[in-house]
């Protein structure tokens, strides 16, 4: 059985970047002022600046693809392949996953799609994606053994985003409009871990404080050796950016630098910073 992997643009893939053809991207959608709508590609972020305008403090929002779009695009993967692995954004973030699970049961794809229940975001989906892609190419066709892998990486992994822009996730629906205005009264940074329901876990005025927080939590979750990505837009302040490696040099602390998946900064704004972290043994083999 020929196995597939369909990932959207939430997870930063980008197919021609990466030795492999089973895994495809669906593209979400970039709203500018809740009237025109972008694909989620490099060829549309690049051709209509679109990094210029979300530093413009225009407003933008996200929308998943339609059932339509997703359906075109399991019929066009099923001309190449016998089953479809379908890790869609989480469900905490879009009703993607819900469209999904709805279509594959649908009599025209019963049997031939599994989705996978998950809570990861970014460049974590984007690894997972990658071991999924090793697990095909070791032969592995049981679709239920694509899902168990997926519950230890909920497990042996850990994703925390210190946004930018506090209001623009608040009028996104992303985070409690109240804490928000509190927070830009006192001008503070504050990380947030991704989980099924995301959580605070640090809060300060200087990214050093934020820091701080941010490793202790990470280490007290993740114990096992792991492998931490710095993630960001390339037009990130390069003043914040530097705060943060000098902090993780500081501190003994390795890590990669990655380029943030856009609709991230597109909710939280254009200088929002990821760490994400990954049981080396998770990891699928270089």
């Amino acid at each position: 059985m020929k196995i597939g992997i369909l990932v959207d643009s939430s997870t930063g893939f980008i197919e021609k970047e990466h030795n492999t053809n089973n895994i495809k991207v669906l593209p979400l959608h970039l709203i500018v002022d809740d009237k025109d709508d972008y694909l989620d590609t490099p060829e549309e972020i690049k051709n209509n600046d679109l990094i210029t305008i979300l530093a413009s403090g225009k407003k933008t929002t996200t929308s998943q693809a339609s059932p339509g779009e997703l359906m075109n695009k399991y019929d066009e993967m099923l001309k190449e392949f016998d089953h479809i692995i379908h890790m869609t954004i989480p469900s905490n973030l879009s009703g993607m996953h819900q469209t999904a699970v709805m279509i594959a049961n649908d009599e025209d794809y019963k049997g031939k799609i599994t989705v996978i229940e998950n809570f990861l975001a970014a460049n974590c989906a984007q690894l997972l994606a990658l071991k999924f892609d090793e697990m095909i190419k070791e032969g592995i066709e049981d679709p239920k053994k694509y899902q168990e892998e997926s519950d230890k990486w909920t497990v042996g992994s850990w994703t925390a985003i210190i946004p930018s822009d506090l209001q623009k996730m608040s009028k996104g629906g992303r985070a409690n409009s109240l804490l928000i205005t509190m927070l830009k009264m006192i001008k503070a940074k504050v990380a947030i871990q991704w989980l099924a329901k995301p959580k605070k876990i640090g809060m300060g005025r200087t990214y050093g404080s934020v820091l701080d927080k941010m490793i202790v939590a990470l280490k007290k979750e993740i114990t096992e050796d792991f492998e931490l990505l710095l993630v960001s837009l390339p037009e990130v302040k390069k003043a914040h950016i530097e705060q943060i490696k000098k902090y993780l040099k500081a501190n003994d602390i390795k890590f990669k630098e990655s380029k943030i998946p856009t609709v991230y900064p597109w909710h939280a704004g254009i200088d929002t910073i990821g760490l994400i972290a990954v049981k080396k043994t998770l990891l699928a083999k270089k």
